[in-house]
Formats: structure tokens, C-alpha cells, sequence
């Protein structure tokens, strides 16, 4: 209960506004199409004598704010925090040493990395991408970006980013974002997760543990729930308020992973890997405290960013089948 208590005051302390980080609260647009909704997935939980395929590679703490982290590996990552002291920072010797992009915004809600240069960001003031792994963030903020923000990344031209308000993608390195439509009834500040493996093709995760997919870039969406009431009981995934308590990538129409925080009577980290377009899932234990989630597009490496100790990153990798 004690370790339960701190993740929520945790919790807390980031989703207090802090300066620099307001925006005017915007109210979502309605939804523009209806999903068809398949039949319930199984959710098959790892017998509890095996071994997590997830194995520790990295852990390190951090002395800058940070409310996202991010690792493409054991040595090349980023962190992002509040205010203006949360500017984007990488690390190329596994966190021994951090370097600041001056020229980052502050105030970062969310990461992906393509590679070692192409890394996209989030923050209270705008989306940008670096193209040379963190190090500068050109442009200056256009005012897109907004807190609690999301972005998910096919390579260096395609992405899509997610605010409180819509949903958008851009196929030019963010120059010009067009608006997704989202499933009828999805609304923006309940999305837990979005994955973009395609141009068009791309998968939203909310609260209540709905996955839906898109073929043709959020014309039409068809959808599952994942089942999460049912096997998890009062435990369940934390509204995305200003945090990242999932993590999701699919690797082809078949093959994807989700990776969530659960809180409620205690938490833990768990992930979910389909290999059958979602039909079944494969429960599997993950050893990190709760916390936010990252993933890379691979699926190999997983970082999580601790609230039970602030500033502690964990870097696992996935050593199944």
C-alpha cells in the first residue's frame, strides 16, 4: 500500500501545471467514423514459474527533471521533463554523461527515435524532429505543440502527433499536419497509446482497453477490446494525463506488443504480445517498477522511467523467440 501511495503521489506531481507548460484547454472535435468491432480477444497470462523474456541491460539515474525517457539501446538515449529545465538531453555512453540541446523547446511530453539521428519530440510548444540524434532541434516553435501531448513515428518524413484536442500526421517531416479522424466515441485526452507502423496504417490504445486499427489513414477503423476489466480485476492503466503509461508498436498486420502500467490495489508492468493480428495475446511479466513506457520500433529495447524513484530509468531487452 506504502509503494502504491508513492506511484499515485508521483503521479500527482507531474500532472500538476507547471510554468511554461499551461495551454488554454481545447475541446475535442467530434469523431468522424464509426469502427467495427471484432470478437474479444484471449488474454493468456505467462505461468508463473516461467522466466520474463525481458532482461535488464541498463539502470541508471538521472539528476535532470525528467517525464519521459527513451533508450534505442543500452548506450544512445534522451530524456524530457517539466518546464524549461526539462529540455530534451541525450546520451551516447548508456547515461554516464548527458548533453542539452540548447536549442530544445522545454517542457517535453513525449519522444520517439527513429535511429541513432532521426528522434521526433512533443512539448508544450510545438513537434519537431532532430536529424542528428538530439543534439539540435531545428526550427522554432509554431505553436502546435500542447501538454499531454503524443507522437509516433514511421521514419523521418512520416509521423503522427496526438494532443488533447485531434489527432494529425504529417509526410514531410512535420512542415504541414493534416487531421485523423478518430473513431467515433475515442476522444483525444483518453488515448493511452498510438502506433504508427505505415504511412496510413496505425493503431490507437484507450482507456478502457479498445484497440482500434486503421488501414486507410482514419477513414474507416475496425476495433477490440482487449479485455483488461476482466483479467486484471480493479487494476487497469492510468488515464494519459501528462504521462506515457503505455507503450505500443506492431511490427506487420499480426505481430505487435503492448507494454502498460497497472495501478489499483498495487502495480506492475506488464506486456502483451499478439501474433495473430490481435486474437489472442500472450501475457508477459516485465521486471521494472511502474512507470512510463517507451518502446523502440523494433521492439527489442523497452525503457521505463520509475515513479516509485524519480529519475531512475530502466532499459530491458526483449531476449525471446
Amino acid at each position: 500500500m506504502k509503494r502504491y501511495l508513492v506511484a499515485i503521489v508521483g503521479l500527482l506531481a507531474l500532472l500538476v501545471p507547471l510554468t511554461g507548460c499551461n495551454a488554454p484547454a481545447a475541446t475535442p472535435p467530434p469523431a468522424a467514423s464509426t469502427p467495427a468491432t471484432a470478437a474479444a480477444p484471449t488474454v493468456t497470462a505467462a505461468p508463473a514459474e516461467s522466466a520474463s523474456p525481458w532482461e535488464v541491460v541498463l539502470q541508471t539515474r538521472v539528476k535532470q527533471p525528467v517525464r519521459m525517457a527513451a533508450f534505442l539501446d543500452e548506450t544512445f538515449g534522451l530524456t524530457g521533463g517539466p518546464d524549461y529545465a526539462g529540455r530534451a538531453q541525450h546520451t551516447t555512453d548508456g547515461g554516464q554523461t548527458w548533453t542539452m540541446a540548447e536549442d530544445s523547446a522545454g517542457c517535453l511530453f513525449a519522444l520517439d527515435i527513429v535511429d541513432a539521428q532521426s528522434v521526433w519530440e512533443c512539448n508544450a510548444s510545438d513537434v519537431r524532429i532532430s536529424l542528428d540524434g538530439g543534439q539540435t532541434w531545428p526550427g522554432k516553435p509554431g505553436g502546435r505543440g500542447q501538454p499531454f501531448c503524443q507522437v509516433s513515428s514511421v521514419d523521418s518524413e512520416a509521423a503522427w502527433y496526438l494532443s488533447p484536442a485531434r489527432l494529425e500526421a504529417t509526410t514531410d517531416g512535420g512542415t504541414t499536419w493534416e487531421k485523423v479522424n478518430l473513431p467515433a466515441g475515442v476522444l483525444p485526452g483518453r488515448i493511452l497509446a498510438i502506433s504508427l507502423r505505415a504511412p496510413k496504417e496505425g493503431y490507437v490504445l484507450d482507456s478502457a482497453g479498445d484497440l482500434y486499427t486503421t488501414l486507410d489513414g482514419g477513414q474507416s477503423w475496425s476495433s477490440q477490446n482487449l479485455g483488461l476489466k476482466e483479467r486484471y480485476g480493479e487494476m487497469g492503466p492510468l488515464p494519459s494525463g501528462g504521462i506515457a503509461p503505455a507503450a505500443m508498436r506492431f511490427f506487420d498486420a499480426d505481430h505487435g506488443i503492448i507494454v502498460m502500467s497497472l495501478v489499483g490495489g498495487g502495480s506492475k508492468v506488464v506486456a502483451l504480445r499478439t501474433a495473430d493480428g490481435g486474437r489472442t495475446w500472450t501475457e508477459e511479466s516485465v521486471p521494472a517498477e511502474f512507470g512510463t513506457a517507451y518502446l523502440t520500433h523494433d521492439g527489442r529495447f523497452l525503457t521505463i522511467h520509475s515513479f516509485f524513484n524519480m529519475g531512475q530509468i530502466t532499459v530491458l531487452r526483449y531476449a525471446g523467440d
